[in-house]
């Protein structure tokens, strides 16, 4: 039988257990990006209850992103050297940790916002050398990775989405061209750099014409195919009640058949019972928190003193809408 607190492999890495701690917000940090004290103990405080990976808060690419004043900052004098800390601290309890990109907007340097119909073959150059510096400058402060959110309606999510992008040259029309900018990303991070690669996709949206199970398969294949090496699955909103199954649960079984590398669910996901029960009932080998983390940094510590538990996050998703990285309850 599987269970949550299995030690087990996730790629390369060894991993304490079957949970990933993925962030989303970031309002702790000074305005400058400076790392606060409260930072710092947050993810030493995650990393020693024992989880199993951590997917740090969303990092942005420009300033003026949309959400650049609830997310970590990229671009300070001293982002080495304090990440650097910060990585060495979730190390010390032997936790590999990725940085999370994900932006609303890019800059081509002519818009600001210009969408996928509108930036031109230099902006995707321009926007792919400026993601594989973020990466660089990952690697130099420690992560073992990096996340590319390519879902959550974020930009590149929009990119490869057939209801936005109406390109009509090598980057728009069929799946593989409106998703060919990623994977020249994917390439040019393996060529130069030693960082897991994961991938966070939507399993479909409710868009006429947009992103179907279907095609996020095709998609999913396609990022195992030139280099991903994980997977998440992500929506906006995940909710389901105590007497149903997780409602990505077929899809993600159907997922973790097709492809080799790992695929982790999350969504609403609130107490060791219902977790172990997934884990035991599906394929699934890993599964996502945020909201819990924001609630008790280190609840994984009690429920493996005591067997199991229940997080005392009440799931009313202020931290979310309100876009905070604390709770308001707790």
């Amino acid at each position: 039988m599987k269970d949550i607190f299995d030690e087990c492999s996730f790629g390369d890495f060894k991993l304490n257990n079957r949970v990933i701690r993925t962030g989303i917000w970031e309002t702790e940090n000074s305005k400058s990006g400076f790392l606060s004290y409260e930072v710092y103990n947050r993810y030493e405080s995650i990393a020693k209850s024992g989880v199993g990976l951590i997917i740090s808060e969303m990092f942005v690419l420009d300033s003026k992103d949309r959400f650049s004043n609830y997310s970590a900052k990229l671009n300070y004098k001293a982002f080495i050297k304090e990440y650097k800390e910060l990585t060495n601290l979730v190390h010390y309890f032997k936790v590999p940790i990725l940085a999370q990109l994900a932006f609303f907007y890019y800059n081509d340097g002519i818009n600001q916002k210009v969408e996928a119909n509108d930036i031109s073959l230099e902006g995707i150059k321009r926007l792919q050398a400026d993601v594989f510096m973020a990466a660089k400058k990952f690697s130099f402060a420690g992560f073992d990775g990096i996340q590319l959110n390519l879902g959550n309606n974020f930009y590149l999510a929009r990119f490869i989405n057939p209801y936005f992008n109406q390109r009509k040259d090598n980057y728009g029309g069929n799946t593989f061209n409106r998703l060919r900018i990623v994977l020249e990303i994917i390439k040019i991070i393996k060529d130069n750099l030693d960082l897991h690669i994961s991938c966070k996709i939507n399993p479909s949206d409710a868009r006429k014409g947009g992103m179907t199970y279907e095609e996020s398969v095709k998609i999913a294949k396609l990022l195992e195919k030139y280099g991903a090496d994980s997977i998440q699955i992500t929506a906006r909103t995940i909710s389901f009640a105590d007497s149903e199954s997780h409602p990505f649960l077929d899809y993600v079984d159907n997922l973790i058949g097709e492809i080799d590398i790992p695929v982790i669910l999350g969504g609403t996901l609130r107490d060791s019972e219902t977790i172990n029960n997934i884990l035991n009932n599906s394929k699934v080998e890993f599964i996502s928190m945020s909201k819990p983390f924001t609630a008790q940094h280190d609840f994984l510590s009690e429920w493996r003193e005591n067997g199991g538990g229940v997080s005392i996050c009440q799931s009313c998703n202020n931290c979310y809408s309100k876009k905070t990285s604390t709770c308001f309850k707790y």
